[in-house]
């Protein structure tokens, strides 16, 4: 069931977001370098004190590189298939221009980039919360920076949003890979371009060797981030322990869930974009 903001979870949206909260989304969209904060934090934000002890917990893995390097590595060490591309004049016949195209790889680039972070510094905050004590060497010198995803993310459309035949196509496209239970937000984005959202159903729909990637992409993801767990900081003030318990079910929820799909089908679509 989704709420108001169309979001199938409980969240507080970026519009709603005010005071504290509002900050807090601020200082993630820096942080992370993209134009949205995904539905995970949005989510985290309803717990009281939740989303404020994750953030705390994780800016320095952030500062420090080290979940930027994590991550990148862990996109590296993806074997994502190049299908069939989409052909510059196939893209026109539909009707999508320049600019449009523009958009559509802002918002690919930001989901793969963010996706990969989330990932890695939720599972550390999970491994910790799930008393993970993984031992590791002094913390390694990081370099480079967040890979910057700039633009203006279109409306966030809501399924009561869309037209029917539309809101199928977008609920058919969150079956892929399975895991469907949460409708990941990126959907919901490029439903701004139904041809767009046509095209890539015909295109990543046949394909039937997702299952092993993202698997793997989740145990990766889930190692990765076990051996982070341990440089988190340790905030003054924690959740208590019945909070801990339900944060603990929603990471596992979002890491097995949307987060470790979509970093296997975020690139499966971008790569078939044209150069």
């Amino acid at each position: 069931m989704h709420n108001s903001s169309g979001d199938p979870v409980a969240t507080i949206s970026e519009a709603e977001a005010s005071g504290d909260i509002a900050a807090l989304y601020g200082d993630i969209r820096a942080t992370l370098a993209v134009p949205v904060v995904n539905l995970i934090w949005r989510h985290l934000a309803v717990f009281p004190g939740g989303l404020d002890w994750a953030w705390r917990s994780l800016k320095p893995l952030y500062a420090s590189g080290a979940i930027v390097a994590e991550a990148r590595a862990l996109r590296a060490g993806l074997d994502i298939p190049v299908l069939s591309g989409l052909s510059p004049a196939g893209l026109r016949a539909v009707g999508l221009g320049d600019r449009d195209l523009a958009q559509i790889m802002m918002i690919l680039r930001s989901y793969e980039s963010s996706n990969a972070m989330n990932i890695i510094a939720l599972g550390a905050l999970l491994a910790r919360l799930d008393g993970v004590s993984v031992s590791t060497s002094p913390a390694p010198a990081h370099s480079g920076a967040v890979d910057a995803v700039s633009g203006a993310m279109p409306k966030l459309l809501s399924l009561d949003d869309m037209a029917p035949h539309l809101r199928d196509l977008v609920v058919a496209l969150n079956a892929v890979g399975g895991r469907a239970d949460i409708l990941a937000s990126m959907y919901r984005h490029l439903a701004n371009w139904p041809p767009y959202l046509a095209l890539i159903q015909t295109l990543i729909t046949p394909f039937d060797g997702l299952e092993p990637v993202i698997v793997g992409v989740i145990d990766e993801g889930r190692r990765r981030a076990a051996g982070l767990a341990a440089r988190l900081a340790d905030p003054a003030q924690a959740p208590d322990a019945k909070t801990q318990a339900e944060l603990r079910r929603v990471l596992n929820r979002f890491i097995d869930g949307p987060i470790g799909k979509m970093i296997a089908v975020v690139p499966l679509i971008r790569q078939a974009m044209p150069a």
